[in-house]
């Protein structure tokens, strides 16, 4: 192990060497350093010049279960979600969701990398890497960091995922949002089609404990750039449509802003030799924050532990990787999320329409089931939702169970 205190530096070191480079500074390379440092010495990159804390996460219930201390990192619990069509249709959703404080969620995890040791070299870029005979050299900056593996944590914009060509990119979703200060009484909404468009963005706001809200726009998109003015779009929300009785202060005034562009795709192979991917990019897992965070949360830990076997047998190819990686969600679950996140980027308003509709009409714990990729599709209920899309031919939910059977018996 490093010695038993976390370095958070600027400055250039001298070559290091470590059992495991990590390479993200998010909460997927949060989660799987805590885990993987408990047993060997890990080396945590991140190229910003501090822990990225602009995000925020909802989840179900029982990833906070998962260990007793994130208890203390959930925010609010909520027992529905509200869906909106354009013209006021609203499908209640109800379950047992967790909103995450993001500060306590990264100080949590920060304070275990400093006990167990991790050096954390923030402002560190990964640009390049190469394989030797008994490790893999990865540089950052000027750093060169001899190790034994590397985890992969910057998601699909990782230069890695670029250079080996191992990812499908089907589009965007381009988030853009800030916390605000709200009045009280605002229930959670998971997605609002507010403005009618062709090419609709997507309203939701969660409100936390502290008297404020999350709010923000998600744009999907087949294109990286827009020429639309999502700053605009949000402002005219949070100012003058109807959110604007429940905003009591839309101005940033120290609250925080938000910004990202979340690919939509799958990764083909989530292992090389002497390299892992978690996160985003790792489970395959298209643009669904919820369901991203929820599912790293389940398994991190299983995959440190398969990590770690790996590493004490010197068994570090591609082929013995992709044994210890866990299955984040069955097979068809993540098609079905693939095919549904994909169908929502040409989503205009009246398709969003028909998704709310049926989110009205199926039990919740089945709409549950499938956002959070827990579906037992040989249950009847998915019998149910396929017959559904023979009777409704223009349906959302069940068409997209049918094109997963096509994908997966393809596949």
């Amino acid at each position: 192990m490093l010695e038993n205190e976390i370095v958070e530096d600027n400055s250039e070191l001298s070559m290091l060497s470590t059992d495991v480079v990590v390479a993200g500074g998010g909460v997927a390379g949060l989660l799987i350093a805590s885990a993987l440092s408990t047993k060997l010495s890990v080396v945590l990159l991140e190229q910003n010049d501090s822990l990225p804390r602009n995000k925020y996460w909802l989840t179900d219930a029982l990833a906070a279960a998962e260990d007793a201390d994130f208890s203390a990192c959930v925010d609010q619990h909520y027992n529905l979600l509200d869906f909106v069509a354009c013209d006021g249709l609203t499908a209640t959703v109800k379950g047992s969701y967790c909103l995450w404080d993001t500060e306590k969620l990264v100080g949590l995890l920060s304070e275990r990398l400093r006990k167990n040791g991790v050096r954390l070299l923030t402002g560190h870029q990964l640009y390049a890497f190469r394989h030797e005979k008994n490790h893999i050299s990865v540089r950052a900056n000027t750093q060169t960091i001899q190790a034994k593996l590397l985890v992969d944590c910057m998601g699909f914009g990782s230069p890695i995922v670029g250079a080996k060509n191992v990812a499908k990119i089907t589009g965007y979703y381009i988030l853009h949002g800030r916390e605000v200060s709200i009045r009280g009484g605002i229930r959670p909404i998971a997605l609002d089609n507010v403005i009618v468009n062709r090419n609709p963005t997507f309203f939701e706001l969660f409100p936390t404990s502290k008297g404020t809200a999350h709010a923000a726009i998600i744009l999907p998109s087949r294109r990286y750039k827009t020429d639309r003015s999502l700053p605009k779009e949000l402002s005219f929300i949070l100012t003058k449509s109807h959110y604007a009785e429940q905003i009591h202060d839309a101005a940033l005034n120290g609250h925080k802003s938000y910004f990202g562009i979340v690919p939509v795709g799958r990764l083909h192979k989530p292992a090389l030799d002497r390299i892992v991917f978690f996160g985003e990019a790792g489970q395959a897992n298209p643009a669904a924050s919820a369901t991203g965070l929820t599912r790293m949360l389940r398994t991190y830990r299983e995959l440190a532990s398969g990590i770690e076997q790996c590493i004490r047998a010197d068994q570090l190819n591609q082929r013995d990787l992709l044994r210890a990686i866990p299955s984040y969600m069955t097979r068809m679950n993540r098609i079905f999320q693939e095919s549904l996140f994909e169908s929502l980027l040409a989503f205009d308003s009246d398709r969003f329409r028909r998704l709310v509709q049926e989110l009205s009409d199926y039990p919740d714990e089945t709409v549950n089931e499938l956002l959070f990729a827990e579906f037992n599709f040989r249950s009847p209920n998915a019998v149910r939702l396929a017959l559904d899309a023979v009777r409704r031919p223009q349906g959302i939910i069940g068409r997209n169970v049918i094109k997963s059977i096509a994908r997966y018996c393809v596949r």
